[in-house]
């Protein structure tokens, strides 16, 4: 029981870890995801720039130290990262991808961007971070995914990679479907049921006029 309430805690201050723009600690990173009112998706991936990408050598110097022509030199790099390394669908469906750069962030950040041409109307949204599997072991990920007033959140690894997002509205969209089915069938049955009772009418006054 203490075990796992310890557990607990340490997920909650996970989750509760300060979000872009204040210090990154190697070993934790955050990624994440807004959703568009178009169903395009923007995504946004922190590390801390001392923490190495897999196999990526982004300090060239060897000095602890990243600047903008250590990015610049690694953008096509960084760009096989992510879009090897991040997959967004919708309704299990892979959205195209589309890098759009890497910066610097203060005081020691490294962010990553790219967008993903989903379409409008979907009802999930779900992101697999595949690059997870090539991080240092022990690495973890808080990832978000936000739909206006609707957030998915979780703390991912190289053996949780996934998490996914029912989008607002579409429970109620996929309802009226099968009510407009009932009401189209309803219809239907009474037409039928008008009809047949006509036809018995017809059938008992040509009884009634045969000699």
């Amino acid at each position: 029981m203490g075990c796992r309430l310890g557990m607990g805690v340490v997920v909650m201050g996970l989750l509760f870890l300060p979000r872009f723009g204040h210090a990154h600690t190697p070993g934790m990173s955050v990624a994440e995801f807004e959703v568009l009112a178009d169903g395009h998706v923007d995504g946004r991936l922190a590390f801390a720039s001392a923490e190495p990408l897999g196999k990526l050598v982004l300090d060239r110097r060897h000095d602890g130290q990243l600047d903008a022509a250590d990015l610049a030199a690694a953008r096509d790099d960084l760009r096989a990262f992510v879009l090897e390394g991040v997959e967004v669908s919708a309704d299990e469906s892979r959205c195209p991808a589309d890098f759009r750069g890497a910066s610097l962030a203060e005081p020691d950040g490294l962010v990553l961007e790219a967008t993903y041409a989903c379409p409008a109307g979907a009802a999930e949204i779900a992101v697999t971070l595949y690059y997870l599997s090539d991080l240092p072991r022990g690495h973890r990920e808080v990832a978000r995914i936000v739909a206006g007033s609707s957030t998915a959140e979780a703390v991912l690894a190289g053996d949780r990679r996934r998490l996914a997002l029912k989008l607002p509205g579409a429970g109620s969209a996929l309802r009226r479907r099968p009510t407009a089915r009932i009401v189209a069938l309803a219809v239907c049955l009474t037409v039928a049921v008008v009809a047949l009772a006509f036809a018995r009418i017809l059938r008992r006054r040509r009884g009634t006029r045969a000699p």
